[in-house]
């Protein structure tokens, strides 16, 4: 089976099956986002007029120590509710615009074209990616993803003000979209600093 596979796709929901991180060979993140990208969120944004919500999710299952010791490699084991996670690179609701960083390492026109779309918006809110719930896995837990899984490309690409790309970026957009749109950034003082100076907060 290829992973992610598109599992619902109803009401501007694309949610995707991700697969188990102990089954699956060498798992990077990157490459699952880009894949749902390229084959169906980018699409879904060009061909649309008007956006009044979007949900794109990605549902991972992770063992825990105990639950593959003993195990042969990426051995199959018995899934229970707690370990279930996601990710939601995009939500857009009532007004409210939530994006994973690393969405703004996409083409700034396509990102400005479906900021466009959307309609009501108020305020985006920009963080680094999380798997959720947040509260049962903690941040240390991509150690555990890439060692403990044998996932060594796991991992995302941050967007960093201080990259002079990155900053002409968010700038172009900014630019581009309505100027009573608010912008709220989840990073360290740096970074705020440097968004402040150019007048992206």
């Amino acid at each position: 089976m290829v992973f992610p596979k598109l599992i619902n796709n109803n009401n501007n929901v694309f949610e995707y099956d991700g697969g188990d991180l102990w089954v699956r060979d060498n798992v990077s993140y990157w490459d699952d986002q880009d894949y749902c990208w390229n084959n169906d969120i980018q699409k879904f944004i060009e061909e649309s007029n008007s956006i009044s919500q979007l949900l794109w999710k990605i549902n991972y299952s992770i063992p825990y120590r105990n639950q593959i010791e003993g195990l042969k490699k990426n051995q199959k084991y018995k899934i229970n509710k707690n370990n279930k996670f996601y990710c939601e690179p995009i939500k857009y609701s009532k007004g409210e615009l939530y994006l994973v960083d690393d969405i703004l390492l996409y083409d700034p026109e396509i990102i400005v074209n479906f900021i466009n779309k959307l309609s009501g918006l108020k305020k985006i809110s920009i963080a680094i990616n999380m798997i959720s719930p947040s509260d049962i896995f903690m941040d240390e837990d991509d150690d555990w993803i890439q060692q403990g899984l044998n996932n060594p490309e796991w991992n995302t690409s941050s967007f960093d003000p201080s990259n002079k790309d990155d900053l002409q970026d968010i700038k172009y957009i900014k630019e581009n979209i309505d100027p009573n749109i608010t912008f709220d950034f989840s990073m360290d003082d740096k970074g705020l600093e440097i968004l402040k100076s150019n007048g992206i907060l």
